[in-house]
């Protein structure tokens, strides 16, 4: 069951989209996206449709993940982490493993595509690296704020 839903995006978020519906081998062109699903002229397909369905598919992703996780024991807030661990955070780095599937996945759906669990894989694995990469900046943020690095600028 799906329920539509309204929702004001920023551009950045849209441009987000098309970004990942293009890595995942989604077309978000408009008319290459009538062609190649054979849909019929008298059927519109609407740029934002792909989107919403690029959008829907990364938060049920994303969301499925953090299913059944309390927010303050999954990630708990940078705040509450020592000096120590806020360091240790803001210098945080991909697993290895993980960042080499990532590439691995990325180079492959530029040369040859991938199948539907190759693309699943990929979003999740964008998934953890962007959840990573949020954390990162929180943590720098907050390193920053303890007085425990120096921003040169």
């Amino acid at each position: 069951m799906t329920v539509e839903v309204t929702i004001a995006l920023p551009e950045s978020v849209v441009e987000q989209a098309k970004w990942l519906g293009n890595a995942t081998l989604r077309d978000v062109d408009v008319r290459r996206a009538v062609r190649s699903r054979s849909v019929r002229a008298a059927h519109v397909v609407r740029p934002e449709y792909i989107e919403a369905e690029v959008i829907a598919d990364t938060l049920s992703m994303l969301w499925s993940a953090l299913e059944g996780q309390p927010d303050s024991s999954f990630y708990p807030p940078v705040s509450s982490l020592s000096d120590a661990e806020v360091l240790k955070l803001a210098d945080a780095k991909m697993d290895a493993v993980q960042n080499d599937r990532l590439g691995e996945l990325q180079a492959r759906g530029k040369a040859t595509g991938l199948t539907e669990a190759e693309q699943m894989e990929l979003l999740a694995l964008m998934q953890i690296y962007q959840i990573g990469q949020l954390r990162k900046s929180e943590a720098l943020a907050e390193a920053v704020q303890r007085g425990l690095l120096i921003v040169n600028c």
